[in-house]
């Protein structure tokens, strides 16, 4: 019986007891503004996504957040969904975000992206594309330099080719030359 009790008492305690609320954290204002960004993005209204970030940088200026900014509005300026970005703008709006803070939240993201736009800007040109990665004065930045050019193989290759057509049109061009010298030699032919 005294076990009974001791169950109804406990019971009845753990009854009044309340269980702390569960709150889910409260969406920041950065976040709802990438969320929005993101929503008109899909619905391809990337003039309105751009809107979206610019208000928030300049209603929150001087913050860090503020500052991430400019890696979405980069990232959206290489999409190729976006009728108003270009790979040219991007890149550049890419290189002023890893430019402007070496510990950026999107560094890395940065970074790929960067690379990827710059070998599709390559493709686009008809040229191949090259990215190297190097260190600077001996910090442990890496720094990114993509270079749109021809390989070095690719370049000795064409030199080559024009070599021997320049080869072959002078072969031309001489042999013209003696039979015009062995015409003018015997003009009774």
């Amino acid at each position: 019986m005294r076990g009974l009790y001791i169950a109804l008492a406990s019971l009845a305690m753990s009854a009044c007891a309340s269980l702390p609320a569960v709150k889910t954290p409260a969406q920041t204002d950065f976040e709802r503004a990438l969320y929005h960004a993101r929503q008109n993005v899909d619905a391809g209204n990337y003039w309105a996504a751009d809107r979206l970030l610019d208000e928030f940088a300049r209603t929150h200026p001087d913050t860090r957040e503020s500052r991430e900014i400019a890696f979405w509005k980069a990232a959206y300026q290489v999409d190729p969904a976006n009728d108003r970005g270009s790979l040219d703008a991007g890149i550049a709006a890419l290189d002023a975000y890893l430019a402007a803070d070496t510990t950026g939240w999107y560094k890395n993201e940065a970074i790929l992206l960067r690379r990827t736009a710059a070998v599709a800007q390559g493709v686009a040109s008809n040229t191949p594309a090259r990215a190297d990665t190097s260190t600077t004065g001996g910090s442990t930045v890496t720094d990114t330099v993509v270079v749109v050019r021809r390989s070095r193989d690719e370049e000795i290759v064409a030199l080559r080719e024009q070599l021997s057509k320049t080869r072959e049109e002078l072969s031309k061009v001489s042999a013209e030359l003696d039979r015009i010298k062995k015409r003018l030699a015997n003009p009774s032919n």
